[in-house]
């Protein structure tokens, strides 16, 4: 499934390179909005499916192995970068997940993060301080010190 997007993404940016102008930043600025733009439909695709393909066994245990270990660490170990992705933006809104994923993963400023997002800059920075707090709610006060 995530090779079937990823190569829906690149698709879509071959078919589109020729219009485009600008230098790197821009260019990882336009593939992630490409990307971004295609995982939004696919996640509408599947909420009207309402299938979930398989269940995550593989998280199971996770949360109580990590009681009083740094939960990075405890996630690293178990998982795979999607997977421990995945498991840390749970629960957070998606829109908090986005904007910290394109923050911290992506390595985007906020203005381009807000550009992206169709937001202001103010709504990106305040989507993520909420993001950090949950998770750091959820996971410990390690995940602010870092």
């Amino acid at each position: 499934m995530a090779d079937d997007l990823a190569g829906e993404v690149w698709v879509a940016v071959a078919r589109r390179l020729a219009h485009f102008a600008g230098d790197e930043s821009g260019f990882r600025s336009w593939l992630f909005t490409i990307a971004r733009c295609r995982v939004v439909e696919h996640r509408r695709k599947a909420a009207r499916r309402r299938t979930d393909p398989a269940p995550h066994e593989r998280l199971d245990g996770v949360a109580e192995r990590g009681v009083g270990l740094d939960p990075a660490a405890v996630v690293a170990e178990s998982l795979g970068a999607q997977e421990a992705i995945r498991y840390l933006v749970a629960e957070l809104s998606a829109d908090q997940a986005e904007a910290v994923l394109l923050r911290v993963v992506g390595g985007f400023e906020v203005s381009e993060v807000a550009r992206m997002m169709d937001r202001t800059p103010g709504s990106v920075r305040v989507l993520c301080h909420r993001a950090f707090r949950r998770m750091a709610a959820r996971f410990g006060e390690e995940v602010l010190a870092e």
